[in-house]
């Protein structure tokens, strides 16, 4: 059993009216190196239609994901699953029977994304752990009862530093599902490494 990273971005914080914008996925070990050195993760800009509302705060921050979603060559809504599972299947095997055999689904805030990735990718999520490893629980141990200066992660030399085999835009990835998955793994390796130092 290894760690699923996932991250989406949609078009709404609202569960009931967000449509998905962007599917990103890594799987790794629970060393945090990666299942396969050739596997360079899944990240998928999904298509909207153009009629699609989004919120003002997508609309502010997310324009070049917007306008990426609504190009001839974002990704069908209708094929993300499948091409989710399937990366599943190349990577970590056929669907296990046993669930804790599963990958557990792994990043910052992830069960806010299990919640929404169980309403459009059932299939996908039958396949991961009941666990989840949320990034964010460990930010606020970290923080609030050690009381220690929280991870940056747009931050992109501090994310490199603990994630050296991660290619990333020197510029980073603001609001960037697969940037994010990076910096997630690569804060759980910082957090590992600095609180058994201490």
């Amino acid at each position: 059993m290894g760690y699923l990273w996932f991250d989406l971005e949609f078009t709404d914080l609202d569960p009931c009216q967000a449509r998905i914008m962007q599917v990103a996925m890594w799987l790794t070990d629970v060393h945090l190196q990666p299942l396969d050195p050739a596997d360079t993760g899944l990240n998928i800009v999904v298509q909207l239609p153009p009629e699609a509302d989004v919120s003002p705060w997508v609309h502010e921050n997310l324009k070049g994901l917007v306008t990426r979603c609504r190009s001839p060559q974002a990704t069908p809504a209708g094929a993300v699953e499948l091409l989710c599972t399937r990366y599943l299947d190349r990577y970590s095997g056929p669907p296990a029977d046993d669930i804790t055999a599963r990958p557990v689904l792994a990043g910052n805030s992830v069960h806010n994304d299990w919640r929404l990735a169980s309403v459009y990718y059932p299939a996908l999520i039958k396949r991961v752990h009941y666990r989840l490893l949320d990034i964010s629980t460990l930010k606020q141990q970290w923080t609030g009862w050690l009381g220690k200066p929280e991870f940056d992660k747009e931050d992109v030399e501090l994310v490199k530093r603990w994630l050296p085999f991660a290619h990333l835009d020197p510029a980073g990835q603001r609001h960037d599902a697969f940037y994010d998955i990076l910096a997630s793994i690569a804060e759980l390796h910082f957090y590992r490494t600095n609180w058994l130092a201490d």
